[in-house]
């Protein structure tokens, strides 16, 4: 149960929440650090997003590019660039205070291949 608690307090120590930093002219650059304990495998893994962002003015269109990179599973992992990451790309609008419509799509620079295109609406209540 110790070792359970320690972890957990670790893992907690280790996230982040998502924020932007406004870098002016309508950039935008954050990460996002999540860190996780499985309780049932005892697998614990730490993954960071970075993500850039740009608003067109005056429509307020806001595009986004991020990758999800694996730092921690149970030992650190090698960050020599063996693997390519995956690019994910987004461009959203907001229509209304809880409406927003999107477009996304990613690209696996392993493989050399765009995953779907994914177009969307969301709405907030």
């Amino acid at each position: 149960m110790t070792k359970t608690l320690t972890i957990a307090a670790l893992v907690a120590a280790l996230s982040s929440a998502a924020s932007a930093a406004e870098l002016g002219w309508g950039l935008t650059a954050g990460a996002e650090t999540v860190g996780e304990y499985n309780v049932d495998t005892e697998i614990m893994s730490l993954t960071v997003e970075p993500t850039i962002g740009y608003t067109i003015q005056p429509i307020e269109l806001n595009l986004e590019a991020s990758t999800l990179l694996n730092v921690y599973e149970d030992e650190f992992v090698d960050a020599t660039w063996e693997n390519l990451p995956t690019l994910d790309f987004r461009a959203s609008k907001g229509l209304f205070d809880n409406v927003e419509v999107y477009g996304e799509v990613s690209y696996d620079l392993e493989a050399s291949e765009r995953g779907d295109v994914v177009i969307g609406a969301s709405f907030s209540f």
